[in-house]
This record gives structure tokens, C-alpha cells and sequence, in this order.
């Protein structure tokens, strides 16, 4: 199972710090290359107080330029918003600047309202749009010369150029956290990329859809599976950091973001969810050798082909403890994968 990292990409409250935000980003990234991650990973948002970086493609490059081996990527960029083939194109270049290291142009059909209204692009076309632009990707990557009947673009007699240093172009990755979401994945993707906010029950019933409805369209299934992590030298010490990620899961479970399971039966406000609760078959928390128990039973239960970790929040840790949390992990978890 390959392992990758996902960056905190904000800068609260008032986005004062990006330049510095930046360079953590990039230290970051160097360090994991060093201790065995395989990828490094961008999401976005628009207009957001904190500064949340809007730019995953471009982050993906210059993270590109300041490695060696680790892979780049999106995960995920937020598809109805993009002209299609500028975003071939931009993704074509990076990865002929990495040699072939831009691993996936994992996507979503986006939920934010503020993201769509900065593009002046209707909320209800977002899966139209996003259907659209995986097969216009696919297209333009091929080398061919084409036209393309859009609905919400004109790409008339249309050749890419350059092509991506990759044959055919980077794998495409889709989002999905509904049964929509799953089936869509199945049908036009080449993985599938699991939230990281859902219990494992949850999970591996979304991840069972996924694998149907690739099998019901003649795809190879992959499953991308996202959790949250929280290492430390013991397990009181990550109870104790985790106070920066709970704030993150208690926002999710406030605007819904939770699919009901037995483990939240009796949490009604975004207050009782405590750390003991959201650890158990969700997070990925404890000691180097209980990270790797629970990553050991998710890869069985789930059997996911690529794992992404998210292990800073917009409250932390700070960026010393960061490096060490990529470390401890990469040194003490990697190798047992």
C-alpha cells in the first residue's frame, strides 16, 4: 500500500502568514520524500479568510520542483470550476517538469457554495461538469487532435499540447460520499477516493458500491482511502495533541458532514464528540506500533490500494512537532505497510 501525505493548506485566521505557510509546506514535503511516503497531495478552496490555498495544480508543480522521487498530485481539485483543457494543459506541463511524477488528477464535484459563486458557475451543474471534464481529460491527453459536444464549454478542433509525460495522461481519481458520488466513480474513474471522516463500517460499504459499479462498467477498481492521524510516543500524548483535529471532525459532524453509525448513536451536539469516540474505527491515533495495528486492520477490511494521511489541521500542531509526527511515522509506520 502506498502511502501519502496531505498538507494543511490554510493559514488562520486572517491568512498573514502564506509565504511562511509555504515554506512549511515545502519542508514538509522534503521530509517525507526522505522517510518513504510515496505522494504528496492538494486540495483547494476559494476566498476563504484564512487564505486556503486555491491552487492545487500549482502546488503540486512547485512541490514537484523541490523533490526528487515523491510523486505530486491533486486530492482534490475542484472539477466543475476548471475550463478542461487549460487544466490538461497545466497538468500535462507538470508532469513533464517531474518527469512523469504527477500521480493522480484526483477530483470533486465540489459542495461549497462560496467556491462556486467565485467562478459565477451554477452549484446544480456540478456533476454535468465534472462528467465533462474527466472525459474531455482523457481526450485531450490522447494526442488526437478533437471537438468535444460541451454543454458548458466550446472546444472545437482542439490539440494538446504538450502532451503529459505519462501515455495517456495521469490517473483520474474521483470523490464520491453518496451513492451517486460511488456510482459515478465506478463508471468514468480510475479510483475512488474515500472521505476521511467516516467510520470504517461506513467505509467499507461505500468502498463495496465503488467496486460493484466498476465492475458493472468493465473497470478496474482502486480504492484511495483518506484518514486522519494522530501519532505520538504514547497514547496519552496523542490524546492530548489531538485537540486541533477534533475541532476539524466536531465542524464536520455540525454541518452534517457524518453519516450516522453506532459509534455517534448518542452524540447529539458537536460537544459530545469526544476524542475516545471519533478514535475508535476512524481516526488513526495512538503509538507508531497502534497507528500500524489500525492501518493493518483498515487494509484488511478495506483493502484499500493507496493511503492518504492528513496530520495537521488549521490549529496544528505547529510545524516542529509536524515534522516530528512525518518522522515518527515515516520511520516507524512506513516500513510495516
Amino acid at each position: 500500500m502506498k502511502v501519502g501525505y496531505f498538507p494543511c493548506t490554510q493559514d488562520p485566521p486572517a491568512g498573514k502568514n502564506v509565504a511562511t505557510m509555504i515554506d512549511e509546506i515545502i519542508a514538509q514535503a522534503k521530509l517525507c520524500e526522505a522517510v518513504g511516503f510515496d505522494g504528496f497531495f492538494f486540495t483547494e478552496h476559494h476566498q476563504q479568510q484564512d487564505g486556503y490555498l486555491p491552487s492545487p495544480v500549482l502546488m503540486a508543480g512547485l512541490i514537484g520542483m523541490h523533490t526528487q522521487r515523491i510523486k505530486v498530485g491533486t486530492c482534490v481539485l475542484l472539477m466543475p470550476l476548471y475550463h478542461p483543457i487549460r487544466l490538461a494543459e497545466d497538468i500535462a506541463v507538470i508532469d513533464q517538469a517531474t518527469k512523469g511524477r504527477f500521480a493522480a488528477a484526483a477530483a470533486g464535484i465540489a459542495y461549497q457554495p462560496g467556491d462556486f459563486a467565485a467562478f459565477g458557475v451554477p452549484q446544480r451543474q456540478r456533476a454535468g461538469r465534472t462528467e465533462e471534464g474527466v472525459a474531455i481529460l482523457r481526450q485531450a491527453w490522447s494526442g488526437e487532435r478533437f471537438s468535444f459536444d460541451s454543454k458548458y464549454h466550446t472546444i472545437e478542433d482542439v490539440r494538446v499540447t504538450p502532451l503529459p509525460y505519462q501515455i495517456g495522461g495521469p490517473p483520474i481519481w474521483l470523490a464520491g460520499w453518496s451513492p451517486p458520488g460511488l456510482e459515478r466513480a465506478g463508471r468514468i474513474a480510475d479510483a475512488w477516493i474515500a472521505d476521511p471522516i467516516q467510520s470504517l463500517p461506513v467505509i467499507k460499504d461505500y468502498a463495496e458500491q465503488y467496486r460493484a459499479a466498476a465492475k458493472r462498467n468493465g473497470r478496474k477498481s482502486s480504492v484511495i482511502l483518506m484518514r486522519d492521524c494522530i501519532i505520538a510516543q504514547s497514547r496519552e500524548a496523542a490524546m492530548a495533541k489531538s485537540g486541533p483535529t477534533m475541532a476539524t471532525h466536531r465542524w464536520y459532524f455540525e454541518f452534517g458532514g457524518y453519516v450516522a453509525d453506532d459509534y455517534i448513536k448518542d452524540v447529539k451536539v458537536p460537544e459530545d464528540l469526544s476524542f475516545e469516540v471519533a478514535a475508535r474505527d476512524r481516526l488513526i491515533a495512538g503509538t507508531p506500533e497502534e497507528c500500524l495495528d489500525q492501518l493493518t486492520m483498515w487494509s484488511a477490511e478495506v483493502q484499500p490500494d493507496y493511503l492518504i494521511l492528513r496530520m495537521r489541521q488549521p490549529g496544528g500542531p505547529p510545524q516542529a512537532e509536524a515534522l516530528e509526527d512525518i518522522t515518527l511515522f515515516g520511520e516507524k509506520v512506513i516500513p510495516g505497510l
